[in-house]
């Protein structure tokens, strides 16, 4: 099977949808095309528009509210899980802690974008993949705005760890398991992870609930989100989905 090196995302709403630590995994582009998001950055509060990317590296947990405009509110995502060569990381500019995760969008980056959107459901093979993708990131590059995405040349184990999670967040993973795909004893894993203020348990947590929230933008059965995220109760789903997003599925799909 084809590795896909994007990942794509829609996300719909006809009310305020109020969300908390909303983890991006891995470097992740979101393009709202109706409505507004509402985002809190640095204590402060940032609208994002049709005219803006909010461009957000791997690692970052969001706080937000998408807000529907007189139809409704609509974005999509564009999830990077294969970086640009690092010698283009070594000569861009590290991104600052203050400095607004926001770029402008051109018709060329918008053309790019729409690219590899599509790119994205064609079954292209992994070299094809990285063609298109490639232009992707010298459009960037061009921009000076790689290093919003890549703020660094270096790769966490978390972030490493929640891309390889990510393409099967149902699966019952064991620390044994992915210790070994990763080439670790399950105890170096662990004491990684640590020393990154993190643990195996909760990156897998975080990417099954960013991946509930995709699925209940198609199917508004929670026990079917539940189980195709890893959870037998219905009930344990939802108490850790409200418990990460600061509402319940219920009140989530009200937004729907």
């Amino acid at each position: 099977m084809t590795r896909a090196l994007v990942q794509t995302g829609q996300f719909r709403g006809i009310t305020n949808q109020p969300l908390r630590n909303v983890l991006v995994y891995a470097p992740t582009i979101v393009w709202v095309n109706r409505g507004l998001k509402q985002l809190w950055w640095h204590d402060s509060s940032r609208h994002y528009s049709p005219q803006d990317w909010l461009v957000v590296p791997a690692s970052h947990s969001l706080t937000f509210v998408n807000e529907p405009s007189q139809t409704d509110f609509f974005s999509r995502t564009l999830t990077f899980l294969d970086p640009p060569p690092r010698e283009w990381l070594e000569e861009t500019q590290q991104v600052s802690i203050t400095e607004e995760p926001r770029l402008t969008v051109t018709p060329q980056l918008a053309y790019c974008f729409e690219t590899l959107y599509e790119m994205a459901g064609k079954s292209l093979s992994e070299t094809t993949q990285r063609h298109f993708l490639m232009g992707f990131y010298a459009e960037l590059k061009e921009a000076k705005a790689l290093h919003l995405l890549y703020p660094g040349a270096e790769t966490s184990l978390k972030e490493k760890l929640a891309s390889y999670l990510s393409l099967n967040p149902s699966e019952a993973h064991s620390i044994e398991t992915i210790a070994a795909n990763f080439s670790m004893s399950p105890a170096t894993l662990k004491r990684r992870l640590a020393a990154e203020d993190t643990s195996f348990r909760t990156v897998l947590t975080n990417v099954r609930m960013v991946y509930a929230l995709s699925l209940m933008q198609k199917s508004r059965s929670q026990l079917n989100v539940a189980l195709a995220c890893g959870y037998q109760s219905e009930a344990r789903f939802s108490s850790r989905f409200k418990e990460t997003f600061g509402l319940s599925p219920k009140e989530y799909v009200q937004t729907l």
